[in-house]
């Protein structure tokens, strides 16, 4: 492979797998929803989930700006809230892919 990002893609596919790896692993102890239940049930695990959504909403947000679109914005964001940091990956691997450098993963390219 000759993309100039192909560590960070590495990193990243190295992360999703981890990521998965740990969400098959506490899903063998209990399901997703009696875990969001217990989270709740305390004050630091509701800050918790506060905190992650609105860094998965602004996450979605800065995908909407580097698709130049409000609709793959929305729909990006949909995601995020499904799919948690799965979804982050699997962005920054698919931008990682078409970008010539790692800059570039991060900053829209003018006038699009």
């Amino acid at each position: 492979m000759k993309n100039k990002n192909f560590l960070s893609i590495l990193l990243a596919g190295f992360l999703l797998i981890t990521l998965l790896w740990v969400i098959v692993w506490a899903s063998m102890e209990s399901n997703v929803f009696i875990g969001i239940q217990q989270l709740i049930s305390i004050r630091w695990g509701l800050a918790t989930l506060v905190d992650i959504y609105i860094a998965l909403t602004f996450i979605g947000v800065w995908i909407g700006v580097m698709e130049n679109s409000v609709i793959k914005g929305v729909a990006w964001t949909l995601t995020l809230y499904i799919l948690g940091n799965i979804a982050t990956l699997v962005y920054f691997i698919y931008r990682a892919t078409k970008s010539r450098s790692f800059r570039d993963i991060f900053i829209p390219k003018i006038g699009l």
